[in-house]
């Protein structure tokens, strides 16, 4: 009895060695850099550049994808101060902020599921549709541009305020292409950081 269960082991072991040299995809990261001219998240401003987003993620196995992502944004805007009293003053006040979404990302990788269960991919090794949520933070960093005077009367009510961090969630549904083995093109919608759409270009990393 004894020696069936290590002969089984080793079976089984053998099995699984065998089955990861024909399917690497859990050993698969993907780098993405990808940029997007949509802001839903935050108010529109007079200047909002686009965001850029930079993303890693690991197939832990052939449907599971986990990750990080960092983002950047910059924005630049102004209010009119008018100071209701003596000495009445009116003044225009520019301010610039940049916006630094990071957090992490996790999902799944559907692209089996399209081309082998449904047959909508034919050429499923240069597809990869995924369902990527994530959860994170957005650091917001801010900087007055006009000079403000000491003891200079300035209306800060109209000024808009929002707090140093913020928690941030969503899902993204992703469609990728890859002409070549490594070298790939995307698109993405859904809630992100900052915009509900975004395009990018993929390098996977084996």
């Amino acid at each position: 009895m004894k020696k069936l269960l290590i002969l089984l082991f080793i079976l089984g072991l053998e099995n699984v060695c065998n089955a990861q040299e024909t399917d690497t995809s859990f050993l698969k990261w993907d780098v993405s850099v990808s940029i997007s001219p949509d802001s839903y998240r935050y108010p529109e401003t007079d200047e909002s550049r686009l965001y850029y987003q930079l993303t890693m993620d690991r197939h832990v196995n052939r449907y599971l994808v986990a990750g990080t992502y960092v983002g950047y944004q910059y924005r630049k805007s102004s209010f009119t101060s008018e100071y209701p009293i003596d000495p009445f003053t009116v003044k225009e006040i520019e301010y610039e902020r940049t916006y630094i979404p990071v957090g992490l990302r996790f999902g799944f990788d559907l692209s089996s599921y399209f081309s082998q269960q449904l047959g909508w991919i034919k050429n499923g090794s240069k597809w990869e549709i995924l369902l990527i949520g994530y959860g994170g933070v957005t650091i917001r960093q801010e900087n007055i541009l006009t000079p403000i005077i000491e003891g200079e009367a300035v209306e800060w009510s109209d000024f808009e305020g929002d707090d140093d961090m913020q928690y941030i969630a969503g899902i993204n549904a992703v469609v990728k292409y890859f002409p070549t083995r490594k070298f790939g093109i995307f698109g993405d919608a859904g809630l992100g950081p900052v915009g509900r759409y975004s395009f990018g270009v993929s390098y996977r990393i084996f």
